[in-house]
């Protein structure tokens, strides 16, 4: 049994203690020896018991563990000891605290046969529902995974709960409404992240006890597992047994890319479920998430930071993330395929404003960051579509070797079109209007500025003055330029489709890096 699993246990019964020397040490526990004068080795799977006028001298430097009892001494000298001390105070004696640890240990063997059987079932390799369906073979009762957006990763088959509330809960991916205010009005997910064992408490909906405890990953919390009381009463060694267990399982989900690079991120796995299965019940869906308190508005979009952007970054993952979110409140964010990905929610004809864009531009280009926006729809089922337009606008935008922070992908569509025809085996130089042609050539035979000087026409047809002062010219030069580019191009722009058709032209050759 774990050090910090028995010390759980004990202080139950015993509520006082003080730790001295190595705090961060949690030995494996097998076994149980009172100390004496003479001893000066110690074993690490050994709980050694000791009065505080027979404690080992401080500069042994074996790693084991001590609980102690008697006067009260000063412990200074134990500050940077390699071994754990824990005192219970001189109203404890030797016997009490033999007893209460022996107790303990004793479950250690029934512990170790489930565990067996639950780490064969880890290692098949057979995924998260075969080792919950073991544990529920292992507890003779029904196991349930669930994450922090109170989603069902696996519920185990074969037993179930003879109870409408449970009966319910089987139509639906996630917990139903019912029971997530139940959840929040007992504060249970708190009372759990605030106890190192699993927790007991009465299930009322469903008419059942419950054993539920944390998992974490890396020391964050991302789901729990909950053992309801269904079949059998529990057994003493239970909750040590699903202490153990969820950390079989939290090695399970960190097999899994979503739960490894979200750990801890409200609304995580349920976004990345989103963008994975289109095809999901929107419905559903949307009810998950008014429960969950966001609020779904007319105009969704896609904001996408590819990992090639934010692996260069000098802040932290968790930096990059949490600063978006204040600048976009209004958004759901997930580590998707390597890329950090918003939801973000706006009300009808509302875009974002001049504020949330010079916010969000300066923070990505002080950080190196570039980010993709896609453009606006309605069913939350198109999100992986506006998914790959939000990377598709960095990856345009990078091809168009135009350096800024955001590319929004209404400002390249027309570049993701003309990629879809090369990629099908178009040769793009071949649609480019002939006139503009003929003016590409010309200024290279001549090495004049025709082309250049067309382009910035077409950007104010109409306005010669405008367009000579843009240019740095006189208008009379301007005039004189325009008439020659009429003549080379046999077009004199005067319909909107000669603009159209020159404007296209110009992004194919912008595109293959013509100009």
């Amino acid at each position: 049994m774990e050090y910090q699993l028995l010390l759980e246990k004990i202080k139950r019964k015993a509520p006082f203690y003080e730790l001295h020397g190595n705090q961060n040490l949690n030995c494996n526990l097998v076994d149980i020896r009172i100390t004496t004068q003479q001893q000066v080795r110690f074993k690490e799977s050994t709980l050694y018991l000791s009065t505080t006028s027979q404690l080992p001298d401080c500069t042994i430097t074996d790693s084991f563990t001590v609980f102690c009892y008697g006067e009260a001494v000063d412990f200074s000298c134990y500050d940077d000891a390699t071994f754990c001390i824990t005192y219970f105070g001189s109203e404890i004696s030797q016997a009490d605290l033999f007893n209460m640890v022996i107790e303990n240990l004793r479950e250690t063997p029934q512990v170790s046969i489930g565990m067996h059987l639950l780490m064969n079932a880890l290692f098949s390799g057979k995924g998260l529902q075969h080792l919950v369906d073991t544990a529920a073979d292992v507890f003779d009762n029904p196991v349930y995974v669930i994450d922090l957006q109170h989603k069902y990763l696996a519920i185990s088959s074969g037993i179930f709960p003879d109870n409408a509330f449970f009966k319910k809960e089987q139509e639906s991916p996630y917990i139903r409404e019912e029971g997530v205010l139940y959840i929040r009005k007992n504060r249970i997910d708190e009372k759990v992240r605030k106890s190192v064992l699993p927790i007991y408490f009465f299930n009322e909906i469903a008419g059942h006890g419950t054993l539920i405890s944390s998992i974490t990953i890396d020391g964050i919390e991302v789901g729990h597992i909950m053992i309801q009381e269904s079949e059998h009463k529990f057994k003493e060694t239970d909750a040590e047994l699903l202490f153990n267990f969820s950390r079989l399982v939290s090695m399970e989900l960190q097999k899994s890319p979503v739960f490894h690079d979200n750990k801890g991120i409200m609304y995580s796995y349920f976004l990345a479920d989103l963008l994975k299965n289109p095809d999901s019940n929107t419905a559903t869906i949307k009810k998950r998430m008014e429960t969950l308190g966001f609020k779904l508005k007319s105009n969704l979009y896609i904001m996408a930071i590819p990992s090639s952007s934010y692996h260069t970054s000098p802040l932290r993952l968790e930096v990059i993330l949490q600063s978006i979110k204040y600048i976009l409140p209004e958004s759901l964010y997930v580590i998707y395929e390597n890329s950090i990905v918003f939801l973000i929610a706006k009300d009808e004809y509302q875009t974002f404003s001049q504020y949330e864009q010079e916010r969000l531009t300066s923070f990505l280009e002080s950080n190196g960051l570039k980010a993709g926006i896609s453009n606006f729809f309605k069913e939350l089922k198109e999100a992986p579509r506006f998914y790959k337009q939000a990377l598709d606008a960095v990856k345009l935008g990078v091809h168009m070797k135009e350096d800024l922070p955001i590319y929004f992908y209404k400002d390249y569509y027309i570049y993701h079109m003309l990629s879809t025809l090369e990629k099908d085996g178009n040769e793009l130089r071949y649609l480019i209007h002939p006139g503009l042609m003929q003016l590409y050539l010309y200024d290279q035979e001549k090495e004049t500025e025709l082309i250049h000087t067309l382009q910035e026409y077409l950007k104010c047809p109409g306005y010669s003055s405008m367009v000579a002062e843009n240019l740095h010219i006189h208008k009379n030069t301007f005039l004189y330029r325009m008439k020659k580019i009429k003549e080379i191009t046999s077009c004199e722009f005067v319909t909107g489709e000669d603009y159209m058709a020159f404007n296209f032209s110009f992004k194919i050759m912008s595109y293959l890096h013509m100009m």
